[in-house]
């Protein structure tokens, strides 16, 4: 394998570690000349005849996450050998579970680093309705001298489980994908779709940290059973120097029920800078953003936006060309219509955001610029007024009537700019819209087919056509 091209794109250069999912490879991207993972999946995962729709969905879901404490997933696919295949961002460092290796334990205000960059990373999944159900140190990396923490993985277990050797078999003869340690009470007993069950296998990873070891031990099965029935030990009762505070935090996660956890991770984050310890940030870059509590639709719903909202209407739109790749239609129109709109999307969500910032900018110069330039020339006038002679006064306040001045140039400046980004968001609007009308015919024209299994997917294409154009 080391060596191989692999679909004219990659130069496989080394193995980086395999498993029940399959193996793992660094490679080349020759065209873009940068290293990437490929992660090539066991041929036998792809027996289960329901896997292709899943691996597309999932690996799709996670592909829309974009975040710095996030592996990202840049392309999937499958080999002329039949195998499977996801290609991702190549994360520098050692896993965690290196580091617990070589140190047993952290000390805790770089546990609290790390756990800080897991919550926000949790959180900014979770809001876009992923959940990734397999936390554990071997799929944490922390690399670069300010400890940043990749995930990877996101959405992994859903995607293969219960298909791979990782699987774990459950009494009534049933399996579950993942790690017993890190499992939650309602995972091990088969309920695994609550994302509070990633809160819960950070209250295990940060357990382990601290203390160096995880909350239980002994076989998978004892473990589970412990899980399920056993009250957490208290961390500090094993390691003397953790504060209370952090024990506080450790103990809710890992409660029982769900509902006595934190309920999302930016109210986890929140919890943990408040530790005593907690490291202030090492970078100017680092952490500028601080998570929120929001209630993403597709794990708790909430009031819909309108069908009338073009934002919604180009999803629905997308969601039904997706739906239709799920059911095998393999339309090379189909395809290029997705990423054209998605494409356009993102190009006018940039100028959006760019015309956002100048008039941000307009905003905070109008605030200051005007009153600068009177109060000064009113200290002036009343200088002159006076007929002093102070002039080292009167060249100060001339000058800073100067700065003033051309801080009304920027102003002007800074509209203009904002008038040429309308200019071009105006532009890629209309691209936008074509890009839209172009995939709505396709799918039109693919629905036409008398297939039964589209029925489902005709009546949201229905609603589709009854909402507006996108703006």
């Amino acid at each position: 394998m080391i060596g191989t091209i692999l679909h004219d794109r990659w130069r496989v250069l080394t193995e980086l570690g395999r498993g029940g999912m399959g193996e793992v490879f660094l490679a080349e991207h020759m065209a873009l000349a940068r290293k990437e993972a490929l992660k090539i999946l066991s041929p036998s995962i792809a027996t289960d005849p329901q896997f292709v729709s899943r691996f597309r969905r999932e690996a799709r879901a996670v592909n829309r996450l974009r975040h710095p404490n996030i592996v990202a997933i840049y392309d999937f696919g499958q080999l002329p050998d039949g195998r499977f295949y996801l290609a991702m961002e190549y994360a520098e460092g050692d896993s965690v579970f290196r580091l617990l290796r070589q140190y047993e334990r952290l000390d805790v205000p770089r546990a609290l680093h790390l756990l800080g960059q897991l919550a926000y990373a949790v959180h900014h999944a979770h809001s876009r309705g992923v959940v990734h159900r397999d936390l554990k140190p071997g799929n944490l990396i922390v690399g670069g001298d300010d400890d940043t923490l990749k995930v990877l993985d996101f959405g992994m277990a859903k995607i293969v489980a219960p298909d791979v050797a990782d699987s774990t078999p459950l009494s009534m003869g049933s399996v579950i994908w993942g790690t017993p340690r890190y499992m939650s009470p309602e995972r091990v007993m088969g309920v695994g779709n609550d994302p509070r069950s990633d809160l819960y296998a950070i209250g295990c990873l940060a357990f382990e940290l601290v203390v160096g070891s995880t909350p239980f031990a002994g076989t998978p099965q004892e473990i589970i059973h412990s899980h399920v029935t056993e009250p957490p030990p208290v961390p500090s009762a094993r390691q003397r120097e953790i504060p209370g505070e952090l024990d506080a935090v450790i103990l809710r996660l890992l409660a029982k029920e769900p509902d006595e956890r934190y309920q999302t991770a930016a109210e986890l984050y929140a919890a943990l800078r408040k530790v005593p310890g907690y490291p202030e940030p090492r970078t100017e870059a680092r952490r500028r953003f601080v998570p929120i509590q929001r209630r993403p639709a597709t794990l708790e719903p909430e009031r819909p936006r309108a069908a009338t909202e073009p934002g919604n209407a180009r999803g629905a739109l997308r969601e039904v060309a997706e739906a239709l790749q799920d059911l095998g239609v393999d339309d090379a129109r189909l395809v290029s219509g997705i990423a054209y709109l998605a494409d356009h999307e993102r190009s006018l969500a940039r100028l959006e955001a760019a015309q956002d910032a100048l008039e941000h900018e307009a905003a905070a110069v109008r605030e200051t610029v005007g009153d600068r330039e009177v109060s000064l020339r009113f200290a002036l006038g009343e200088l002159e007024l006076m007929k002093s002679d102070d002039t080292a006064k009167l060249r100060e306040l001339e000058a800073r009537l100067g700065a003033a001045t051309k801080d009304g140039d920027r102003l002007r400046a800074i509209e203009q700019g904002i008038a040429q980004v309308a200019q071009l968001r105006a532009g890629a609007l209309d691209k936008l819209k074509s890009a839209y009308e172009a995939l709505e015919r396709v799918v039109e024209e693919l629905l036409t087919h008398g297939d039964e299994r589209y029925d489902p997917v005709r009546q949201r294409f229905a609603v589709v056509r009854a909402r507006r154009q996108p703006r």
